[in-house]
C-alpha cells in the first residue's frame, strides 16, 4: 500500500468497558495537548531548559522508533520509501503534527540519507508560544520542536539502520512562519546539532548502531 492510504479512524480500537485503545494491538492513551505543554513546561523549570530537551527528544525517539517497528512489521507497504514516508503520514493522524515530506534520498550502503518536509500545526510549537514568557522575554533562538525531532530522529534511524538526526531549520517557536526539518547522519552536521547527539547518542550505542562525531 500507498502511505497516503494509511487510515487510522479505520484501526484504532476503542474499549471503554476495559479502558483500552489500541492500535495493531499496542496500548494508546490520549492527552489534551495542554496538558502535554504543562508537562513541558514543569520540565524546564525542573531541569532547565538543556535537560528539559533531552528529555523531550527522548520521549520523541522511544515514540517514533515504536511507531516504525509496528509499520514494519505489519509488511503493508509498497516498498521502502512507501514504509519511510509513512513516519509522517502516522505523525500526522496521531495529532501531533501535520507532516509533509517534500525530498528523500538515501543510501545505506554509502551511508547517505537526507529527508526533508514541513510540519504545519505542531502542538509543540503552540505549547511553547504559549507558555513561552515564563522563560525568557521575546522568541528563543533555537527550535523548539524536541519530541517531534525526536520522533523523526527515531523512526528514520530505525528505518536506515545508522544514527540519523533531525533538527528544525526553521520554527515557529523561534519566530519563522511554518517548521521545517531536516533529517541526515551526525556526520554531515556540524556543530549546531551537538545536543541532539549528544542527547540520542545513548540510544545508539545501546543498539549497537554506528555513530560518526559532527565536524
Amino acid at each position: 500500500m500507498k502511505a497516503g492510504n494509511l487510515n487510522l479512524a479505520e484501526e484504532i480500537r476503542f474499549e471503554p468497558d476495559k479502558g483500552l485503545v489500541s492500535f495493531q494491538g499496542n496500548r494508546l492513551v490520549i492527552f489534551e495537548a495542554s496538558a502535554m505543554g504543562l508537562l513541558r513546561q514543569e520540565l524546564i523549570s525542573a531541569m532547565g531548559w538543556d535537560q528539559a530537551r533531552t528529555f523531550m527528544l527522548r520521549f520523541g525517539y522511544q515514540n517514533g522508533m515504536a511507531d516504525y517497528l509496528k509499520m514494519r512489521d505489519s509488511g503493508r507497504f509498497d516498498d521502502e520509501r512507501e514504509l519511510l514516508l509513512a513516519g509522517p503520514v502516522l505523525h500526522s493522524w496521531e495529532g501531533i503534527v501535520q507532516a509533509v515530506a517534500r525530498h528523500i534520498e538515501f543510501d545505506r550502503e554509502a551511508g547517505e540519507f537526507e529527508f526533508t518536509g514541513v510540519w504545519h500545526n505542531s502542538y509543540e510549537a503552540d505549547q511553547h508560544l504559549q507558555h513561552q514568557h515564563l522563560f525568557f522575554d521575546g522568541i528563543g533562538d533555537g527550535p523548539v520542536c524536541w519530541s517531534l525531532m525526536g520522533y523523526a530522529s527515531g523512526w528514520s534511524t530505525a528505518f536506515f539502520g545508522q544514527p540519523l538526526v533531525a533538527i528544525e531549520p526553521l520554527c515557529r517557536g523561534k519566530g519563522d512562519d511554518h517548521c521545517e526539518w531536516l533529517i541526515k547522519p551526525p556526520s554531515k552536521w556540524g556543530k549546531e546539532a551537538k545536543p541532539y547527539i549528544d542527547a540520542l547518542k545513548g540510544f545508539w550505542d545501546k543498539d549497537n548502531l554506528d555513530m560518526e562525531n559532527p565536524q
